[in-house]
């Protein structure tokens, strides 16, 4: 698409310019191919954390060399280790001292390192044991802590983590007894959520073992636990939301292990310990419990979101081509998506995709506003996925109904105040989607086809209903704003009569649609406009700068509670291209992606990208962000307070309205 972007800055005329710019532009689209993740070489850690030195004795730290010397023995030993974890166990006990406790978790480790493929049952134990002391250890005065002793804890987490793996023993609510060396232990597993539940876990995978490719920035923070991506596929249960979530999702865990001990009883006289190993849901919070004190949880919110958008089901290009080529195939896959539990206490983010193009090409922007904690816990995203081979009011008209259907879904009471907040955010012919949903339509879009009345229209009720909807509707009372980005208001240099052509050729419909249009226009003879009877048109034909839809959407009345917030691309021009060459984004010219004159535009910036990056672009992003920001700053405190009470207490965002120009656009040129 660069390509085609690039060659369309040299003229806009020639037919063999629309030759090759239709067909590179039809070979790529909007959509993306990248590969999102790879797998690290084999294990390499796992074989780095066998720590032998070149004699074949165990390397061990200073620190646990340090505790060994005065008692007389060597713990590169293996039989003189053995004995030294018995004395310091002896001497634990009645003293918590953090440099017997770490030596200890070293030495446990080393130990379970050594058994590990031969007797990984033995191995499982003396994990248990190094997390029991390392656990005790990170407990101990920060400024008396050992250093190493973090690496050391998550080291062992991640080794015992692996084992139980394997026996598919890492379960949310389960207790697993373990081996220990010496005494009793078991391991119970929690899930920390507000989101999700037992249910949404069926496996994990290790972040470490993976590395992000396509995506621009890698969110990660050090600290205390083991990162995990966390695998939900669709659980067997009666949940009304659960249609609107992939087959396969994946969320971004941490996981912890606390160490507890409780008294001897009668059945238990010698007393025992107890490993909680918590699985926190670090979107919810980066830090957790540790000995009375909040510690952080090391964290990767990018890792899971990556693995989760390589799986073949997503493959961008291909769900991409089939929705412009053969767009009543995806009519199953159409449709609104939630990739995290729906919350009735933050507002929605609707993305809304491009021609040719797909959900994924938004996860650049997911995953950067996702990373921001103020616009994690005030906001949720929903993605809508649609045939984009239909002209864009078809499509318009369908995620009105998809809209209207998740909301009965999840609140159909209509209680829920954030829902009623809706942000919708459109690239490129999804901005037109997404303002559809936002005005009042009169008559002025049935005049396009007609000059007779509704009411006069011989066709059957389920065709009646179906072109009602298409050409009458109300503006949504629960949108509140709506940010465009390198859309086409009015049309696109690419929809010419060449590639209408080419369109029409390429993009299949289904016999039974067109079936349908013609018994229409058979019945009503001489009751459609001429040219909307000639032939069946496509999203290509939609988008043509003499499409009439385009300016009867730009003058149709919005609803008045609406705010519209608009990105436009301006690609750097050279010198020499900038004397023949149209200012704009290569696909979309500036003077059709602006929107000077409309009524209730709150902000318009352009950005130096060109159509396909624009949306990916940090200064979009960022942009997005402040609409966001300056959207939760305007709500009533006192409404929002009633339907989540913790949003209240966060503090404010934005200290002030924004400097309005005289024409009421704020707005940033380069």
């Amino acid at each position: 698409m660069r390509a085609a972007v690039a060659f369309s800055r040299l003229t806009q005329s020639p037919a063999l310019a629309a030759v090759i710019l239709t067909v590179v532009a039809l070979c790529t689209g909007c959509a993306t191919s990248e590969q999102w993740i790879e797998r690290r070489p084999a294990d390499q850690a796992y074989a780095a954390r066998l720590l032998w030195s070149r004699d074949g004795r165990a390397a061990l730290s200073d620190a646990t060399l340090a505790v060994a010397q005065p008692r007389g023995l060597d713990p590169t030993k293996p039989d003189q280790r053995a004995k030294l974890l018995e004395l310091l166990e002896q001497e634990a006990h009645s003293t918590l001292a953090p440099d017997l406790e770490f030596a200890l978790a070293e030495l446990a480790a080393t130990e379970a390192d050594s058994l590990v493929k031969d007797d990984p049952d033995a191995a499982v134990g003396f994990y248990a044991e190094s997390l029991v002391h390392g656990y005790r250890a990170l407990a101990a005065d920060e400024r008396q802590r050992i250093p190493g002793t973090t690496r050391r804890y998550n080291d062992s987490l991640k080794a015992l983590l692996r084992l139980l793996r394997e026996r598919d023993q890492v379960k949310p609510g389960a207790l697993v007894p373990l081996p220990l060396t010496h005494g009793a232990c078991s391991v119970a597993i929690e899930l920390h959520s507000q989101r999700w539940t037992e249910a949404d876990f069926q496996s994990f995978e290790f972040a470490s073992d993976f590395q992000v490719l396509a995506l621009r920035n890698h969110y990660h923070t050090t600290g205390i636990g083991t990162p995990l991506i966390a695998i939900r596929h669709h659980p067997d249960r009666d949940q009304p939301q659960d249609k609107f979530y992939p087959r396969k999702l994946c969320y971004p865990l941490t996981a912890v292990a606390r160490a507890e001990s409780y008294e001897p009883t009668p059945a238990r006289p010698e007393g025992g310990v107890r490993l909680v190993l918590e699985l926190h849901d670090t979107t919810d919070h980066k830090t957790f419990q540790l000995a009375g004190r909040r510690a952080p949880l090391e964290t990767d919110l990018t890792t899971p979101l990556a693995y989760y958008l390589d799986q073949p089901d997503l493959q961008d290009r291909d769900v991409s081509t089939i929705g412009l080529l053969k767009p009543d195939s995806v009519k199953q896959q159409e449709g609104l998506y939630l990739l995290e539990p729906y919350d009735p206490n933050r507002i929605p983010v609707v993305m809304v995709h491009g021609l040719w193009s797909s959900p994924a090409t938004w996860m650049e922007m997911f995953n950067d506003l996702r990373s921001d904690p103020r616009v994690r816990s005030r906001y949720q995203f929903w993605f809508y996925l649609y045939p984009t081979g239909h002209p864009f009011w078809v499509s318009a008209a369908q995620m009105r109904k998809d809209l209207a259907e998740l909301r009965q879904t999840v609140d159909p009471t209509h209680t829920a105040y954030a829902l009623d907040q809706t942000v919708l955010v459109g690239h490129s012919m999804g901005g037109l989607l997404s303002r559809l949903q936002t005005v009042d339509s009169g008559q002025d879009f049935w005049r396009i086809v007609t000059d007779r009345e509704f009411k006069e229209l011989d066709a059957d009720p389920e065709v009646r209903q179906y072109m009602s909807n298409l050409f009458f509707f109300q503006p949504n009372p629960s949108v509140q704003r709506v940010v465009t980005i390198g859309t086409p208001h009015r049309g696109s240099m690419f929809a010419n009569g060449f590639t209408q052509w080419v369109g029409a050729k390429l993009i299949a419909f289904p016999m039974q649609t067109m079936a349908r249009q013609q018994e229409l226009f058979r019945r009503n003879p001489g009751f459609f406009r001429p040219q909307i009877a000639a032939r069946v048109m496509t999203s290509i034909d939609s988008l043509s700068p003499e499409s009439p839809m385009l300016p009867a959407l730009l003058a149709a009345k919005s609803g008045p509670w609406v705010r519209y917030h608009n990105v436009v691309g301006d690609e750097p021009r050279s010198a020499f291209t900038s004397w023949f060459t149209t200012r704009g984004d290569g696909v979309v010219s500036l003077d059709s992606a602006r929107l000077d004159d409309l009524p209730q535009l709150a902000s318009q910036v352009v950005v130096p990208e060109d159509h396909v990056m624009l949306h990916r672009h940090p200064q979009t992003i960022a942009e997005v962000r402040r609409v966001l920001m300056e959207h939760v700053a305007t709500l009533d405190p006192q409404g929002y307070a009633q339907h989540a009470a913790e949003i209240r207490t966060l503090p404010p965002v934005i200290d002030q309205q924004p400097v309005r120009l005289a024409s009421g656009v704020l707005e940033s040129v380069r």
